[in-house]
């Protein structure tokens, strides 16, 4: 175990390394933030343009343009207006299915330190 004096210099260090990652984290969201502002400029001009592809010769390497594809989460709502079309709109059937459906979602607990102040 742990004496006193290594365990108050190892809680000392973790204090002191979680607010350097805020400050850090603070710049990084403001960066980010003028970053996406401009990504949205570059993005209007290239789809105006028709552009593909943009040769960065002075930086190297290239801006693509692609488009994205993601499918949303699935939500309650939609699970359960198709379990009420497969029951023939039976309420109640449809949103026990809905449960026992959720309650079949496994649970992960895990420690997790966190500071507060």
């Amino acid at each position: 175990m742990v004496d006193d004096n290594k365990f108050k210099a190892l809680v000392n260090k973790y204090v002191e390394l979680s607010d350097q990652i805020a400050e850090v984290g603070a710049e990084l969201v403001a960066l980010r933030k003028k970053k996406d502002a401009m990504g949205e400029l570059v993005m209007q001009v290239m789809q105006q343009g028709d552009i593909q592809v943009l040769e960065l010769t002075e930086q190297g390497g290239k801006l693509i343009r692609r488009e994205s594809k993601r499918t949303e989460a699935l939500k309650k709502e939609h699970i359960l207006d198709e379990l009420m079309l497969l029951t023939g709109n039976d309420a109640t059937r449809a949103q026990a299915s809905l449960e026992k459906i959720h309650n079949k979602r496994t649970l992960v607990v895990k420690d997790a330190l966190s500071r507060k102040r």
